[in-house]
């Protein structure tokens, strides 16, 4: 597509949230008096973008009213943090000729907008979906564990968050709704229903002295990347640090109490006292493990990046998928993030400009039992 830098304003909608703090940061020192913070909340956009300065702006935008279209003029860019109940504004940017960059992981909404690849291709815009820690990252991860081997049976992707970071109250209303949700998952190629935190497998990251348990969890890169690297068989794992966090989980699972969180006020009652009471590190690190075969022969391959501060690690991932799209690579159409980065290079990229953080590619023993 167009391979000059693009001119136009660059949208962040939830630009004052955890997540797009960090996008608006990031862009508005890169792209000086083109950064527009958007939200429900004038007033805070306003406030957070007079913080920031280099010239970004505070705009009040509901994406769920029919106005917020009507607000896109002289629009380059859409970076969107919050969840979207349907296609209508996503549809819209893409239809005017507006790049869009998808952070949230509600599963519905990137299955959609997968569907807009089309009008995308026609209007000569470009969609980037399942851009964060995950999905995002350990999609990216599982493309460079897979590309040396010359097939992959399996696949498993694992993250790692710390009791002790700065979690923002939907994203552990999200977790706890998630904790013993039934879900499914890719087996041989078929579908299975399973639930969360009653399966685990051992994982170990570098620099640990002993491995850690990673229970099975909802989060959609799972199914995304069965989709997009065809691989039969695929599951994500989560745990937490410290690691008695997780096995808490688990036990309170197993107890039978995980159905009492459907109720949302008790969501938001445990949502509260997380956001203040934290425990442990702020870790957040991710693993992509394939197992398979190269040159005939049992194979397995493992890619981790290990950082900090979920919320500033995902913001630097959007922030660079935005600087791509920005200057000029534009492919057209709607890509999840493994299909739009180069892996290895996109992977050192983040390390290079994300504090504290690392970025290890190693062959591994092949394993029949996980």
């Amino acid at each position: 597509m167009d391979a000059a830098r693009r001119s136009g304003d660059i949208i962040v909608v939830g630009g004052y949230g955890q997540v797009g703090q960090e996008v608006v940061r990031v862009l508005a020192s890169a792209f000086p008096d083109r950064v527009v913070v958007a939200g429900r909340s004038a007033a805070r956009a306003e406030a957070f973008a007079r913080r920031v300065g280099e010239g970004a702006r505070g705009l009040g935008l509901d994406v769920t009213s029919p106005s917020a279209l009507g607000r896109l003029a002289g629009a380059a860019l859409v970076v969107m943090c919050l969840d979207q109940q349907d296609t209508a504004f996503v549809e819209h940017c893409l239809r005017s000729g507006i790049d869009y960059v998808d952070v949230t992981a509600r599963e519905a909404s990137l299955v959609a907008f997968e569907r807009l690849g089309p009008i995308a291709n026609q209007a000569g815009s470009t969609a980037v979906l399942s851009v964060g820690v995950a999905p995002g990252l350990t999609q990216v991860l599982a493309a460079q564990a897979v590309s040396s081997l010359d097939a992959v049976d399996r696949l498993d992707l694992v993250v790692l968050l710390g009791g002790g970071d700065a979690h923002g109250a939907a994203a552990i209303e999200w977790t706890l709704e998630n904790l013993a949700a039934p879900f499914d998952v890719i087996r041989a190629g078929q579908r299975h229903r399973v639930h969360g935190f009653r399966e685990a497998i051992q994982v170990q990251f570098p620099g640990e002295r002993r491995p850690r348990s990673a229970w099975r969890f909802n989060f959609p890169d799972q199914r995304a990347a069965a989709r997009t690297l065809a691989v039969p068989t695929v599951s994500t794992w989560l745990c937490f640090e410290p690691p008695l966090m997780s096995e808490w989980a688990a036990l309170s699972v197993r107890a039978g109490l995980g159905h009492l969180l459907k109720w949302s006020w008790l969501r938001r009652a445990l949502a509260w006292v997380a956001m203040r009471l934290r425990v442990g590190s702020d870790v957040c690190s991710v693993q992509a493990r394939a197992e398979g075969h190269s040159a005939g022969a049992p194979a397995a391959r493992v890619a981790t990046l290990q950082g900090r501060r979920e919320a500033e690690l995902t913001g630097r991932v959007a922030a660079e998928v935005a600087r791509d799209l920005l200057t000029g690579h534009r492919p057209g159409g709607v890509l999840h993030l493994d299909q739009y980065v180069e892996p290895d290079a996109f992977l050192r990229r983040i390390v290079s400009a994300v504090p504290d953080s690392g970025y290890e590619v190693r062959e591994a023993e092949a394993s029949k039992s996980r």
